[in-house]
This record gives C-alpha cells, structure tokens and sequence, in this order.
C-alpha cells in the first residue's frame, strides 16, 4: 500500500498546524456539544459512580501477570478506575454544580499518583532481568503502551473539559496533569523511536500503531500549547501511519479480523479527524480511495445483524458504535459504508465508554444517523488479504452465507487455518470458526498454538497423516484464485501443512452456488495415510444416516458415506468463548478415512 502522507501529501505539511487558540475540536460538526439524550445517559453513569468506592491496584495484582499469566484481575481494577473518572469528569461537565467534584478529583489523584499507565501485559520493564514490576518510578518513561495512550487521553479531556472546575479546587490539578502528560506520553513519542508500535524498526505494525497514534494526538490537541512541538507531533503521527497502512493492501482489509477494526481501521479514521482539526481541515485525505477501502472491510465482513466473519483473534459477535461508522462512510463518501452504519444504528447496544474517548464523545456530540436502507453486497472478495463471501440472497439474512480465506499463518493475530471456512443459515451459525478464547500470556508467547482454539484442527480443517497446519509466513496458501461468476475460490493447501504430512498436492475449492455450499478436497500423498476432515458447529449435530448429519432445524452436511463419521462435545469453560457465543458447549464433526494416497472428498451444506 502506497504511503498516503508521503506520496498524497506535501511532506512539509505538519506546516498547516494550527496555534492552540485557534483549534477547534470536532470541527465539522461545530466543536463539542453533547447532545440531550447522552447528557442523560451521561448523568445516570455518573451517579452511579459516585458512589461506588475507587479500588487499589496493588503491587500483588500486578505481578499475577508475570507469575501465572493473568492479566484480567488488573486490568480490571484498571478500566474500572478510568470509566469512573471519565463519567464523573462529563456529569460535572454538564451540570456544574460542584455533585461530583471532590469524587472526580480523587480519581484524577489517584491516576497520576499510579507508578505507571502500563498494564503488567504490556510491561517491558528491563527485558534482561525476571522483572514483574516497572521501572516508570524513575525520572524518564520511554515506552507507551495502547493503554497508558488510552489514559493520557482521558487526562487530556480533563483538562480540555474542566480546567474551570478543577482550578476552582486548585490549579496544581491540572497542573499535574499537564506534567504527566509530557513525562509519559509526549516526550516518550517525540524521543523514542525505537517502540515497536512505531514501525521505525520492522516491516509490519498493527493496531496498535494508530489506537496509541489517535490517543496521543488527543492529548497534542488538548493540552499541547507549543506550536512547534505540535508540529512535531503531527509530522511524527503521519510517519507511522504510514509505516501501518504499508502492511496493509489496496482492499483496505483487516488481516486482525474485524474484533479489531475497532482499533485499526477506526483508529486510523480517529488520526484523520484530528489532523482535520488541528490544521483547520489542511491535513484531508478523507477522499483517497484507500481510505473508503479501509471503512469499508466492516460492512463487507458483515454476516447479519451483530454476526461478522470472524478469521483471527475475533468473536464471531462484535459491537461497534455504527454513529462512527456511518460517519466514516460520510466523510470518505462511501454510500455503502454509511448506509451500513445507520442502518445497524437503531439496534445498537450502547455500552459505557471505555476506549477511544474522542470517537466516542463526538458520538455523543452529533445527531443520531439517518436511517436509510443498506443493501449488502451479495459477493465480496478481498484479494489482499485473501477472503471471500458470498450471501445466497441480496438485501437479506435470509438463506446460506458462506466465507472462506486463503493467506498465510503468519498474519496479524494468527490461527492456523489457512484454507478455513465458515457458513451461517438464515443469519444463523451453522459451521464456525471459534474465535479466541480470555488472552493469557500463553496468547502471545511460545505457546500460542498449544491452544487449541489457535489449531487448524479445531477450525473446518482436516489433519492428514496426523499432522496439522504449522505457523508461519512459509505456511501458506498457493495459486488462490476467485471466480466472481460462480462465488468459486480456490487454492492449494499443501504448503500450509509441514513436510512431513506427505501432500504432493491438496486442492480446496468452496462455492455457494444451487442453495448450497459445496467444498470439495482433492488430496494426493506420498503414501497411503489417514485422513480426518473437521468441522466445527455451534449447536449439537445429529448423524441421521450413513453420509448426512443434520446440523440446525433442516440444514444438512452431506460427506461419501465411505468416511467415518465422530461427534465431539466440547464444553467451553473460557467466559469469552462462552459470552461470544452465549453457548457453554461447541461441537467438533470429525470425518476419517481408511489410509489412502489420493481421492476428492465433497461437503455439501444446504
């Protein structure tokens, strides 16, 4: 992907930046005024938390991390301090009668007194030694972490939004504030180019190169008042951003999943609304077709309703704020994407706010979307990052959804399953992939694919000889090709396995075509070996006759009845699993053949 700020922009145009008097934030809707519903809701939340004690963040809690992977019992406490600030901070904001006051300044207090912003997950403290804690008690901090950006944010709207109130307390308040922000946040950026996040140092970031971008434009924009340093800033952010749309392709698709466009492709719209403002609308690239591309992945991985096709650390239900998104299709003149975005509008599950504060604030600051019909599209097909869909029937949920990927097994928050494949029925699942299950430390270390939701053996895969996909760039799909005519794709399979597994060659091809799906295997060994085609479903199939088993209501998977065919019954203790698919058990169909060293092997699902 080209670099949009090298090549679209003048280099020089961090130039355009504006003088701190004469920023305005959320500039194309007329700055920051809350709208009459969210000050309502506002409100609720705030009392809410006024009375609810802060919680400590002991030295114990954030050592679990380090001595048994732990991580959510911190994090917890964490967000649950930094919710309650941001709502006491705008339940002040809005009714300025001092109600929520002294509680607000408790918690600003307790932020800035914290060691660190860091979570123990993301804590590189002193990489040589078996260190648990940080070392952010000494003078200089020199990494930023997506959270530690996340609170700067939240501090930043805090002077933004109550310096008044809060220098009525005192000034040294917002004083403090300002310190931390420059010790932790904007020194760190402006110096250290070394982070990982940044891109200066590896081919590919992800997302967290624009989620910490768009946080610690935030605080630029809110706090900074040195022009120059300003323009620092600004010209840093467009380097990295670049270094991130550089991993990525022309089709604008996410290869995190879409559980992660949220702080992707968002994120990146998130920078873009900021370099609107803080240049007086200089800085626009709204317009560059990369950028329609990127908000559209969302509405093009939509399966129906809150269901999106889940490839990589994703659940297969995901929440947006479709305002956002429909805002996005707005200001990038994508029909389609703003369309998509009113149109889930309605039936939004409207959550507190707890990450990308200034998306979420200009929510709440514009009218709700206009209503207006989406037609998704019947066939997509993303040639860069390797995925197809296709849906039996356009305008509607109704009847076979299919979605199939290639790629390779070294992409962005990987599984192995390269080759994988899922269908719904009615906006229904039929055949899943699984997602991700609570992120440990094994989730992002040594032993990911230990886990068995990270194994092709647990996605529409099938084992040959014993031996399952590996992970890695050399791991890949070959000779992909999509036939738009036919909702064909297919593509050969024998280097997403290890040597050792035997293949000269397996090729998979997958169609939505008649009212089924049709996936056909065609698979040559070196020798005679066992073969076991897996399937994964949602709800419990039944074997009704040699070569059928019925999946959900009357929809069936059709196999040579010459395969052997096992139901597993997988029970789901892991609470992410289970909330996203609000099911405590999964089922695993397991088709296994005599030894053979060659044959085409049909799955039809209708």
């Amino acid at each position: 992907m080209p670099k949009i700020f090298e090549t679209y922009l003048n280099r020089n145009a961090e130039e355009k930046v504006l003088p701190y008097e004469k920023f305005h934030l959320f500039s194309d809707i007329g700055g920051f005024h809350l709208q009459e519903k969210a000050c309502a809701d506002i409100l609720r939340c705030a009392e809410k938390y006024a009375n609810l004690p802060y919680e400590l963040l002991p030295a114990s809690v954030y050592m679990q991390f380090h001595q048994n992977g732990n991580r959510s019992v911190y994090q917890e406490l964490y967000f649950k301090r930094r919710k309650m600030v941001l709502y006491l901070l705008l339940g002040e904001y809005i009714e300025r009668k001092g109600r929520f006051t002294d509680k607000l300044v408790d918690g600003i207090w307790l932020l800035l007194e914290e060691s660190t912003w860091v979570v123990p997950a993301h804590n590189r403290s002193l990489p040589d030694l078996d260190c648990p804690l940080t070392y952010a008690y000494k003078e200089t901090v020199d990494y930023i972490d997506l959270f530690s950006a996340e609170t700067g944010a939240l501090l930043a709207f805090a002077i933004y939004l109550g310096k008044d109130f809060l220098d009525r307390v005192t000034p040294l308040i917002c004083d403090r504030i300002q310190y931390e922000l420059n010790r932790r946040i904007l020194t760190p950026f402006l110096t250290n180019k070394a982070q990982w996040w940044m891109g200066y140092d590896r081919p590919r970031v992800n997302n967290w190169c624009p989620w910490i971008a768009s946080n610690v434009l935030t605080v630029c924009a809110l706090c900074e008042r040195d022009t120059e340093r300003r323009k620092k800033v600004v010209a840093r952010t467009m380097e990295i951003l670049d270094h991130f749309t550089n991993g990525y392709f022309e089709d604008g698709g996410c290869d995190e999943g879409p559980g992660y466009w949220n702080e992707a492709g968002a994120c990146y719209f998130d920078c873009l609304e900021l370099l609107y403002d803080m240049t007086g609308g200089a800085i626009d690239v709204f317009s560059h077709p990369f950028v329609r591309n990127l908000g559209e992945y969302i509405a093009k991985v939509n399966i129906h309703r809150d269901f999106y096709i889940n490839f990589a650390d994703c659940a297969a239900e995901n929440h947006f704020r479709y305002a956002a998104v429909a805002r996005f299709g707005r200001r990038t003149g994508s029909p389609m994407l703003e369309s998509f975005g009113a149109s889930h509008f309605a039936s939004e599950k409207k959550a507190e706010i707890q990450y990308n504060i200034a998306r979420e604030l200009k929510n709440d600051c514009e009218p709700e979307p206009e209503q207006t019909a989406y037609c998704p599209p019947k066939k997509v097909w993303m040639d860069g990052i390797c995925v197809m869909a296709a849906r039996e029937n356009e305008n509607s949920g109704k009847g076979l959804f299919f979605a199939m990927k290639g790629g390779c097994n070294a992409e962005s928050h990987n599984h192995n399953d390269v080759g994988n494949f899922i269908v719904y029925a009615d906006g229904e699942p039929l055949v899943i992939d699984v997602g991700v299950g609570t992120y440990t430390a094994d989730t992002f270390n040594e032993k990911r694919y230990t886990i068995w939701t990270m194994q092709s053996c647990y996605h529409n895969l099938p084992s040959i000889g014993g031996r399952d996909q590996l992970d890695g760039r050399e791991y890949a799909a070959e000779n992909v090709k999509y036939e738009n005519e036919s909702n064909r794709l297919s593509m050969e399979l024998k280097h997403a396995y290890p040597r050792d597994a035997g293949l000269r060659s397996y090729i998979r091809t997958g169609e939505l075509a008649g009212g089924m799906v049709k996936i056909v295997d065609s698979i040559t060994l070196d020798e005679p070996a066992e073969l076991v085609f897996h399937l994964m479903a949602a709800d419990r199939p039944e074997t009704v006759g040699a070569g059928t088993i019925c999946l959900t209501g009357e929809r069936t998977l059709e196999y040579d009845p010459s395969l052997t065919a096992a139901i597993e019954e997988i029970e789901i203790t892991d609470p992410h699993i289970q909330n996203g698919w609000k099911r405590s058990r999964l089922y695993r169909i397991s088709l296994k053949t005599q030894p053979v060293s060659a044959g085409s092997f049909a799955f039809i699902l209708q």
